[in-house]
């Protein structure tokens, strides 16, 4: 059962999932050499990716449930599909493509749960 405090936490946790999913993305191509290589791994991406689908599950109905706003469980959805679609078809796409499609998942997830966390009754 969703307790009050649970869903802007679990926001604010999706926030900063998606924003580390921008940060690996964007970053690891330039750092993931020697010791650090391993930060390059396709299982963090994955790891990632399952963790803010489990987030935005257990947000997204509730949410809506409780606001009737759309637009969350839209983005939300948008958002972690071209997440997965990045994970997909990315690779066999380019490198490029996998990295647009992870940022403007990413950044798409981020909007979801910032109109969410606007859209609760105390703010």
């Amino acid at each position: 059962m969703e307790t009050a405090t649970a869903r802007p936490r679990l926001d604010a946790a999706g926030i900063a999932l998606s924003a580390l999913c921008i940060v690996h993305c964007l970053a690891i191509p330039l750092v993931a050499t020697g010791a650090l290589a391993w930060a390059a791994s396709e299982s963090i991406h994955i790891g990632l990716t399952v963790v803010l689908a489990l987030i935005v599950v257990a947000v997204a109905v509730p949410s809506y449930r409780r606001h009737r706003r759309a637009i969350v469980p839209v983005l939300l959805g948008g958002g972690l599909a071209l997440l997965i679609a990045a994970l997909t078809v990315g690779e066999a796409a380019g490198e490029t493509a996998e990295t647009v499609l992870t940022v403007i998942g990413s950044v798409v997830l981020i909007a979801g749960h910032v109109v969410n966390l606007r859209s609760h009754p105390s703010h």
